[in-house]
């Protein structure tokens, strides 16, 4: 992987390790705040209306899963450890921006052009690393 793609690399996961920390103090990020917030959005949606409910119900669960799981990836991606455990976070990055849309967009529009910034790097990485995957190695 070029030094460009790498820096990208790390850099997005310096982000993931932030985002990830700011769901544990309430004066950064607000949790119960955004989920109240997407649970009246939402309220009368077939599908999102019980599930932004829900996780309005369990502001703290949901806080402590987000929050380890973007910080775990992010630290997979800035460690470079091991190729197939970067793609692998890469990809449940992508899902996990994918359900953060889908619950928040009604209360947070913005968050399509924030989150889209995410995708289209992690896209790119992911990109990166089929490339070099493929590639084939002289024997």
């Amino acid at each position: 992987m070029s030094g460009r793609n790498l820096l990208l690399q790390r850099v997005l996961g310096v982000l993931y390790v932030l985002a990830g920390l700011a769901k544990f103090v309430p004066g950064i990020e607000s949790v119960e705040g955004r989920l109240d917030a997407a649970a009246d959005a939402n309220e009368g949606l077939a599908v999102l209306g019980p599930l932004s409910d829900r996780l309005a119900a369990h502001p703290s669960a949901v806080a402590a899963l987000v929050g380890v799981a973007m910080a775990a990836s992010g630290a997979v991606l800035v460690a470079d450890c091991d190729r197939r455990l970067v793609v692998a976070a890469l990809w449940a990055q992508l899902a996990m921006l994918a359900c953060f849309v889908a619950v928040l967009v009604t209360s947070v529009p913005q968050i399509l052009l924030f989150d889209a910034a995410f995708v289209a790097a992690g896209g790119r990485l992911l990109l990166v690393h089929a490339r070099v995957h493929t590639r084939r190695t002289p024997e």
